[in-house]
């Protein structure tokens, strides 16, 4: 089974490091000189603009028997044109809604899944019903730019209000949908998400819901499973993510990020691929989510989702790699072969214990330890 990744990053490497023991060979396909370092020695890479043709693409991936992605903010161009020779999984389709906010937010309206409120602006006009509609304070999102926190503004006022639209661009996106999207600061108690695997008979698999904690938008760490969440939220966050997998009928693992509250559940994002805040799952139970994603595309049986105790996961955002301080308490390291960059994702520790309490303290602890606070 040889398999063609478009995209060269961490989540790239942890596809490949999690499909090369189950027989999997791999390509990997960059855009825009984008930095492969972390799939160097993993398979061949190329250059997709080098490739005017399916064909030739096709042959230059090493004729794969199937594509999947590593970030949703990608070409489509290449995927369609591999389609025409074998399996993309998830479909361009899939991809298509989730990379634009305003078409995501569409889909979780057509889904039925509970949203963050929103006012797409296309125009000045627009921002005004917005602060109507949502009042202040509100961030504005583009729709298709940003990652990580990136390409969002906060807004308290009119003054901010004033100072946004001036400096605006209010162009239509290539398809001529609006370029930004405004929502209210949501009141919420914590951040959760859903990961689930669907196969290609349509069978899906819920690995346990996590708690994340941010900074300045970057996910620092996570916790699961959630500590203290209801099974009514379980349940919901799972039949949701479940109604979004079998109306793309995606194929492949599906990221739902949500705001909660005591009692109620805000969708705000969805990642159609891998998700930072799943990479606890490298170090527990028998199936990651990488390695269900690599089973998954493959058309194999998934593997058990369930976790034996509580698990942790800690960023490493612009350290340096050391080992003598990041392997203690226990911690599973993984390192992404980048450069040191402030604030870059460069690796990730894992830890567990029996309760998510237990491993909430000492992933705290931890953080202390590598980030010296």
């Amino acid at each position: 089974m040889h398999v063609a990744i478009l995209g060269c990053g961490q989540l790239a490497r942890m596809m490949a490091l999690a499909g090369i023991p189950m027989g999997m060979s791999f390509s990997f396909l960059s855009e825009n000189n984008e930095d492969t370092a972390p799939v160097t020695g993993l398979g061949n890479i190329i250059a997709v603009e080098d490739y005017s043709t399916a064909d030739a693409l096709f042959k230059a991936a090493g004729e794969p028997d199937v594509v999947t992605v590593e970030r949703e903010q990608c070409s489509l161009e290449p995927l369609t044109k591999l389609a025409e020779h074998c399996s993309v999984h998830p479909n361009p389709t899939a991809i298509y809604h989730c990379q634009n906010r305003r078409r995501e937010k569409q889909l979780l309206i057509d889904c039925e899944v509970s949203h963050t409120p929103f006012v797409s602006v296309g125009a000045a006009e627009d921002l005004q019903t917005a602060v109507t509609e949502l009042g202040f304070p509100m961030v504005l999102k583009h729709t298709e730019q940003g990652y990580d926190g990136k390409a969002q503004w906060r807004l308290y006022n009119d003054e901010d209000v004033k100072k946004f639209i001036k400096n605006a661009h209010f162009e239509p996106q290539s398809d001529g949908a609006v370029p930004y999207v405004a929502e209210p600061f949501m009141k919420f108690d914590r951040e959760v998400s859903f990961i689930a695997a669907r196969a290609r008979n349509g069978e899906v698999r819920f690995y346990p819901a996590t708690e994340n904690v941010h900074d300045n938008g970057i996910l620092l760490h996570s916790v699961s499973p959630a500590p203290n969440l209801s099974q009514a939220l379980t349940e919901l966050g799972q039949s949701s993510i479940q109604r979004i997998l079998e109306k793309l009928d995606y194929v492949g693992v599906l990221a739902m990020e949500c705001f909660v509250t005591k009692d109620e559940l805000w969708v705000n994002e969805l990642a159609p691929r891998v998700h930072n805040s799943g990479h606890w799952t490298m170090h527990c139970g028998v199936a990651s989510q990488f390695q269900n994603h690599m089973r998954a595309i493959a058309g194999w049986p998934l593997g058990a989702t369930q976790l034996k105790g509580a698990a942790g996961m800690l960023n490493l955002l612009g350290v340096e790699l050391n080992q003598m301080s990041q392997l203690k308490d226990n911690a599973a390291l993984d390192w992404y072969n980048k450069s040191v960059r402030p604030g870059r994702k460069l690796g990730h520790l894992v830890i567990t214990d029996d309760t998510s309490e237990a491993v909430q303290a000492r992933v705290l602890s931890l953080k202390d330890q590598v980030y010296d606070t």
